[in-house]
């Protein structure tokens, strides 16, 4: 035997009597594909992506639980208020040329009693189960409009993402974007919905139906006789302006603060998931790939590639289930 050969011996000899060195081999190793049984690497064997797949929904399950028992620790956390939402609003208007909408008291009021009833009778729509209509809020205010209309959401971050919502919504931008309102308002309020801590924005439009105003007849002006019979002056009807009959921008009526704020927000706590698990499992595939090249490992199992497209497809259904804002 070389003296080489020999060296090279003692030397595997000592790394197997080295806790430490044997401890890293098998973790590098749980990383790499197997050159001698042409298998994926441990961590991306069927058994290791089922392990993943009952994780992921063990903490959907955990961040659907937590809210309602501990809704201080983990909850919906939001940034959203009225002078941003009639900011962004007016700004998408402006893109196309329209007037600015002014702020309404009013409308503000009827959209705090539209909230409210969503919370109170647990329901989440334009029509409740009732039969109660957004019109029923508005006339509710003595507020007689010509146009309105309504737009709503739900568990959103900041007041940009609710109205990007809204103008990317085909129905919601035709109520953003309509000629015909003159004035709006708002409402958002924190509360329970179906269990779940909940912050609804109601966004109102309308456009008031302008009074009318009767025109004084002088005293001195004579009357006019036909055939002995007095004839009865007919007062000019003289529509006040727009402007004055528009109240003027105010501080909003209703703004509820959240009763709880959440040390962590759940559609955080979700993306972050969603981003760990899903970095970890591609940066585990490109080692894979680079390493089976290297070696030139082949190897391709049909049942891996079943279980990667679930472990995908359940990150895909955190994403949906843990970050529910929406709109109506």
């Amino acid at each position: 035997m070389s003296k080489d050969l020999s060296k090279r011996d003692d030397l595997v000899v000592d790394w197997r009597r080295d806790y430490h060195a044997v401890e890293k081999y098998r973790f590098i190793h749980r990383f790499l594909p197997s050159a001698e049984e042409n298998k994926r690497s441990v961590l991306l064997s069927t058994k290791s992506l089922i392990v993943y797949c009952a994780l992921v929904l063990i903490i959907t399950g955990l961040f659907r639980v937590i809210p309602l028992i501990f809704p201080n620790v983990l909850g919906f956390a939001t940034n959203i208020n009225v002078s941003d939402l009639l900011t962004e609003t007016n700004k998408k208007r402006s893109e196309f040329g329209l007037s600015s909408l002014k702020y309404s008291n009013t409308l503000s009021e009827a959209a705090k009693k539209k909230a409210e009833h969503m919370f109170q009778n647990n329901y989440w729509a334009h029509v409740a189960p009732d039969g109660t209509e957004p019109w029923d809020f508005i006339l509710g205010e003595n507020y007689d409009y010509i146009y309105a209309g309504e737009n709503l959401a739900k568990n959103f971050n900041t007041s940009g993402d609710v109205v990007d919502a809204w103008y990317n919504s085909p129905s919601h931008k035709e109520n953003l974007l309509n000629k015909n309102y003159t004035e709006m308002g708002f409402a958002i309020v924190d509360g329970k919905l179906n269990g779940y801590e909940t912050t609804l924005v109601v966004q109102m439009f309308g456009k008031p139906r302008l009074p009318v105003q009767v025109a004084e007849v002088s005293e001195d002006k004579p009357a006019v006789e036909m055939n002995p019979v007095p004839a009865e002056e007919t007062p000019e009807v003289v529509p006040v302006p727009a402007d004055s009959n528009v109240e003027p921008a105010a501080k909003p009526v209703y703004q509820e603060p959240g009763a709880v704020k959440p040390l962590m927000d759940v559609r955080m706590a979700s993306r972050w998931l969603t981003l760990i698990m899903g970095g970890f499992v591609a940066f585990l595939l490109g080692l894979d790939v680079w390493y089976s090249s290297k070696k030139g490992i082949i190897k391709l199992g049909g049942h891996t590639i079943v279980h990667l497209s679930f472990l995908i497809l359940a990150l895909v259904g955190i994403w949906i289930v843990l970050v529910p804002g929406s709109i109506l």
